[in-house]
């Protein structure tokens, strides 16, 4: 892996203990979506790419044919691993690797997902080949990328802007416009692309399970660059624009998805991924 890859292992290693597991653990609704959309035909064998600690591999796990999941975090895939057998599914094939360049043969799986991942890769696009690549004729692909902010929330952006200019930042290109995930998807050989919006209200019961929310995935990565004062400032000031979306239930968000799926056609040959640059 090269050195923004390393860097992003490290930061999703650190948050991976307290991963989807502030507020509400909106990740397993949005991977029981995910699973739902793409209409995996029971007995098909489910590649999970950018895993996490097992959200989707959870949903999909009944009647799927076998269970994949790639990550590039040690850590996630340490505690996936752990997850999964807590929830009584044994045999999932867990392996740490690289989504722009795995090592499954050609055509080894019917169903491909990839939750939340496409905006971290440096080359989507040789990604999605991977994609295409590794579906037999006639399976399906479906990835999810966060869509618009909820606008009660604007000002996060520029407090954190404030804050600092962090070194690295862990989201390569947003994807937030469905039209960039359906290109991707069309340009990579897919067929039958299909948008789907999402939203889920999560609420956080105090202003601390917001801020240490924060540290559970990739903006971890942008905190961890700033010094201790200028966190400071970013949480004080921050807890101070949170007054007014207080509510009986706590600290309401929108979060907003695309969901986006394609097809192989039966009669295409297995595209092949673009040459390393």
């Amino acid at each position: 892996m090269d050195d923004q890859k390393q860097w992003l292992a490290g930061v999703f290693d650190r948050a991976a203990p307290t991963y989807d597991a502030i507020g509400d653990a909106y990740h397993r609704h949005f991977a029981r979506r995910l699973v739902e959309l793409a209409g995996i035909v029971p007995g098909s064998d489910v590649l999970d790419v950018a895993c996490g600690r097992g959200a989707v591999l959870l949903a999909a796990a009944r009647g799927a044919g076998s269970l994949t999941g790639v990550d590039v975090s040690p850590g996630m895939i340490e505690l996936a691993a752990a997850d999964l057998r807590a929830a009584g599914l044994a045999g999932v094939d867990l392996q740490v690797m690289d989504a722009e360049r795995m090592t499954f043969a050609d055509a080894s799986f019917d169903a491909v997902v990839a939750a939340f991942a496409l905006f971290f890769l440096p080359d989507p696009e040789r990604a999605a080949a991977e994609f295409r690549r590794l579906l037999r004729p006639g399976g399906v692909v479906a990835v999810s990328t966060w869509a618009e902010d909820d606008p009660r929330w604007a000002w996060e952006d520029d407090l954190i802007a404030a804050a600092g200019t962090p070194v690295r930042r862990a989201v390569q290109r947003p994807f937030d416009r469905a039209e960039d995930v359906v290109g991707l998807l069309t340009g990579a050989g897919f067929d039958d692309v299909g948008v789907h919006h999402e939203a889920i209200t999560i609420r956080f019961a105090s202003e601390k399970d917001w801020w240490d929310w924060h540290w559970s995935f990739s903006l971890r990565g942008v905190l961890e660059q700033f010094d201790p004062a200028a966190l400071e400032s970013l949480r004080t000031a921050s807890y101070e624009q949170m007054a007014a979306l207080r509510t009986a239930d706590g600290f309401p968000l929108q979060l907003n998805a695309w969901i986006v799926t394609g097809r192989v056609s039966r009669g295409r040959r297995t595209a092949s991924p673009p040459p390393s640059p």
